[in-house]
């Protein structure tokens, strides 16, 4: 058995389970430099606890925090400043607060741009019924 393994699988007798590096790049299939990249970048986000002897253990919310971080660099695109500043605002209420008024300008733009798009779908829908009729008409006139 790994001592990973052990770790995982001891109770915690000092707190939570936590995980060496190698551990987490596997679970997670971030690398190990791409992990300890995140750590620098955003070492006040994550904040990874050390043994005496230097070595890196990551707890599950470490792990959660870590797929956080790539999903906003990696699938969102966002650049590292704009992710850092994310999650800065995450822990600071002002921050907080702006980023939920953006949200909330966004929402009722979008909800707004929804209704006017609902409008046009219903009037587009009674131009085609209108415009269908009007064929029908003139088949039967044919005859």
């Amino acid at each position: 058995m790994s001592r990973d393994e052990e770790t995982m699988n001891s109770p915690a007798l000092d707190g939570p389970k936590t995980y060496s590096i190698g551990y987490v790049a596997e679970t997670t299939g971030l690398p190990v430099s791409t992990i300890r990249f995140y750590e620098r970048e955003f070492k006040h986000y994550l904040e990874i606890p050390k043994t005496p002897g230097g070595h890196r253990r990551f707890r599950q919310e470490d792990m959660e925090k870590l797929k956080h971080i790539h999903a906003l660099v990696h699938e969102q695109g966002r650049p590292l400043k704009e992710v850092r500043e994310v999650l800065v605002s995450t822990s600071d209420p002002v921050l907080l607060r702006r980023d939920v008024d953006l949200l909330l300008e966004v929402f009722e733009n979008l909800v707004q741009e929804n209704f006017k798009l609902k409008q046009a779908v219903a009037a587009l829908s009674g131009r085609v019924l209108a415009l269908e009729e009007e064929r029908k008409r003139k088949r039967f006139k044919l005859f």
